[in-house]
């Protein structure tokens, strides 16, 4: 569950949240509308990663495409990807 905070209460929270910040992100609001999001360093460049990775145009053309290829039942079995490689 999504907690929320106003800004009074993160301010006087502030030294402890970020030992709550590790199991979920917090919203904090102001005069009841989100403002901004609190969330632990970890989640933070896990998000980056994940931002870096759908702005790889390529990236996504070939994700998309495997996905395809998966629904489709075109799949490679692990003795053919070991012999590929060893090539």
């Amino acid at each position: 569950m999504t907690r929320f905070l106003t800004i009074s209460e993160a301010r006087k929270q502030l030294l402890e949240l970020p030992d709550t910040l590790h199991e979920q992100p917090v919203i904090i609001t102001r005069h009841g509308k989100p403002v901004m999001a609190a969330l632990s360093y970890e989640q933070f460049e896990s998000l980056a990663e994940t931002l870096d990775l759908l702005e790889d145009g390529q990236l996504m053309a070939d994700l998309r495409e495997s996905m395809g290829q998966a629904e489709r039942g075109e799949r490679v079995s692990l003795a053919d990807v070991r012999a590929r490689l060893s090539r």
